[in-house]
């Protein structure tokens, strides 16, 4: 059992006297929240929590038990962080598999000493980033963050990656969303990252383009989809190219992809230069 990780499910519970709440202050899900709290309360062989409709709230060993549940976190960060003082590993940064891969180069560069570099979904990067398993993490915006600090909303351009059989493709200049009707959006599936990707559908649908998700985790995915004539996609990455596949500006407003730096705790001594290196 990760004792760490469930201490903080129960004092984020105790806090928020709700599960739905907790959960979503930590970027979980409610399932596993629940379950962690049940393997903690028979691994020290007391009930700590009164569950009901209304929500949660501690009981007499809950409240007793809090105040030391914080303490043994909080001296976890401390141990963290004065490990990272004396070098003994190194920083730990996340990032959505939409940063292109020269942006992470360069974000790289920019850390006085390599960083360890994980790159995975939102959802699994904040939930990694709230257990301890990572310094920082660079996600998509909108997410929730929870009690996880984070910096200034980033905008990276991007463009269309159409099949050049498609009319769109072969038409000069700017592609008006709407001509892509018909034709599937090779995205990352939302259990990614839920509102990032209903606010993308969202926006499509708004700018008169009604369509249908098809899963793509990352670009070189959702570039095989669009060689393959089966769907377009969205890409940040300047460099993503391939035969069948052709480039084109949005028409109209830009769809940027919308990235954040979230952290936990004291601000992470790389933070400036990750934030530096981003657009």
């Amino acid at each position: 059992m990760d004792l760490l990780r469930h201490l903080e499910f129960f004092v984020a519970i105790a806090e928020e006297e709700h599960f739905g709440h907790a959960a979503a202050r930590l970027g979980i899900a409610q399932p596993p929240l629940s379950q962690g709290l049940q393997r903690l309360e028979r691994a020290l062989g007391v009930v700590l929590v009164d569950r009901s409709s209304r929500g949660a709230r501690l009981n007499a060993a809950g409240r007793d038990l809090l105040p030391r549940a914080r303490a043994l976190l909080e001296d976890a960060e401390d141990l963290r962080r004065a490990a990272g003082a004396h070098g003994a590993a190194p920083v730990r940064i996340g990032a959505v598999p939409q940063l292109p891969i020269r942006t992470l180069a360069v974000l790289v560069t920019a850390c006085s000493d390599p960083p360890e570099i994980v790159t995975a979904p939102s959802t699994e990067l904040l939930d990694a980033l709230s257990a301890g398993r990572l310094d920082l993490a660079i996600v998509m915006h909108p997410a929730l963050l929870g009690s996880l600090q984070s910096g200034p909303v980033h905008r990276m351009a991007t463009a269309l990656l159409v099949p050049a059989g498609h009319p769109a493709a072969t038409t000069p200049g700017p592609v008006v969303m709407r001509s892509l009707r018909g034709l599937a959006l090779a995205t990352p599936p939302r259990s990614n990252g839920p509102a990032a990707h209903d606010l993308l559908l969202d926006t499509l649908e708004q700018r008169g383009l009604v369509t249908t998700p098809v899963n793509a985790p990352d670009d070189r995915a959702a570039l095989a989809l669009v060689a393959a004539g089966r769907a377009f996609a969205i890409t940040a990455d300047p460099d993503l190219d391939a035969p069948g596949v052709v480039r084109r500006e949005v028409a109209g407003e830009p769809l940027p992809l919308r990235l954040r730096v979230a952290w936990r705790g004291h601000r992470p001594a790389v933070l400036d230069a990750v934030l530096d290196a981003l657009p």
